[in-house]
């Protein structure tokens, strides 16, 4: 199997319209993008395989912007202004995470770089002529520290469906330091209301993040200049870049209200949608929440990220470098009996999965 995942970037069709004298370097920069690419996705993305399919996933554990620096500030702002759905379907819940798919348009259509990307990741060339062949989805587990998962893929939905219910929700969920009320291994909701209840969690999600961003608002428009010039002192001087309130006090930080908001409006959407399933709230509900009532501490969710593997062993897409290791989450359920097997093929290292 040619697995040389250089190849577009050498063969493809974007190097169709560059001159014959310029296409040596072209050839030569657009391989070495690559190279790069593969190696900042090192740590955090796999690629799995079974039969003709081809799954590409992606998870980040996204540390939560200092809101005390204007840097972090700036940061919560631009994310308020992508809070909307960007062309995205709701397509399913799975382990309590809502998933979305992109939906392909004549308006927003799948870019020429994705398409590259997913070249790169089957190892094949760039087709501008024909409709895409994969399918994008995404799914964000927190808020503000948040685990971000990302696939690419050419499986039909059952069969995504089927491996996106193997990945370790439950150890995904303990990498924050405030976990997410829902998410779990053993979470399962009526699939006739899953679109209805993904899209209220996203829109919950999308009203907080707006919160945020309007009180980052109210801080940039507030700063004492006193107060950043003596954080970015302490910075020089090895003390956290976010020692004095950029304000000044001036303008109280809501940040907890915020977490404790969210999480508080996520649990009563659950609770309302097993209610309307007619579940028994002490069987299920009460044992769901009451490992968020009390928390591990976060020595025991630093253990975590120190002793379990990405994948729990499973080897990374792009082979080894040297590029700055990701935080470590794991994501498959176990080692055995999961039916996924990884080996290298020429420059990748590919998961195969058993069982369908």
């Amino acid at each position: 199997m040619d697995a040389d995942f250089t190849r577009d970037a050498r063969e493809g069709v974007l190097q169709d319209g560059i001159s014959e004298a310029a296409r040596p370097i072209a050839k030569r920069v657009a391989v070495q993008e690559t190279e790069q690419l593969a190696r900042k996705l090192d740590n955090s993305s796999w690629v799995y395989e079974s039969g003709e399919h081809t799954v590409w996933l992606q998870a980040k554990l996204r540390k939560d912007a200092k809101s005390n620096t204007l840097t972090g500030n700036i940061v919560r702002s631009v994310e308020g202004l992508g809070a909307g759905s960007s062309g995205y379907t709701p397509f399913g819940i799975i382990g309590g995470a809502a998933y979305f798919r992109f939906e392909n348009s004549r308006y927003k259509p799948v870019t020429v770089k994705d398409r590259k990307f997913w070249s790169m990741i089957t190892a094949s060339l760039t087709d501008l002529e024909v409709e895409p062949r994969f399918e994008i989805y995404k799914a964000t587990i927190g808020l503000g520290e948040e685990i971000r998962l990302q696939v690419y893929s050419d499986a039909p939905a059952p069969m995504l469906r089927a491996f996106l219910d193997r990945l370790d929700y439950d150890g995904l969920n303990a990498l924050l330091q405030k976990q997410v009320p829902g998410v779990g291994n053993d979470t399962v909701f009526d699939a006739e209301r899953e679109s209805e209840l993904a899209t209220n969690m996203a829109a919950l999600r999308g009203e907080f993040v707006k919160l945020r961003s309007e009180l980052v608002r109210l801080k940039l428009e507030n700063i004492d200049g006193l107060s950043l010039v003596a954080n970015t002192l302490a910075a020089q001087y090895g003390l956290p870049a976010d020692t004095f309130d950029l304000t000044a006090n001036r303008i109280e930080s809501a940040d907890d209200l915020v977490q404790v908001g969210y999480r508080k409006g996520l649990t009563d959407l659950l609770e309302d949608e097993m209610q309307q399933a007619d579940r028994d709230d002490e069987g299920f509900f009460g044992n769901l929440f009451a490992k968020f009532k009390d928390q591990e501490t976060s020595e025991e969710v630093a253990s975590v990220n120190e002793n379990e593997g990405f994948l729990s062993g499973l080897l990374s897409a792009f082979g080894s470098s040297d590029s700055e290791a990701e935080t470590a989450v794991r994501v498959n359920r176990g080692g055995s009996g999961t039916g996924i097997d990884c080996a290298t093929t020429g420059t990748f290292k590919r998961c195969k999965l058993g069982g369908g």
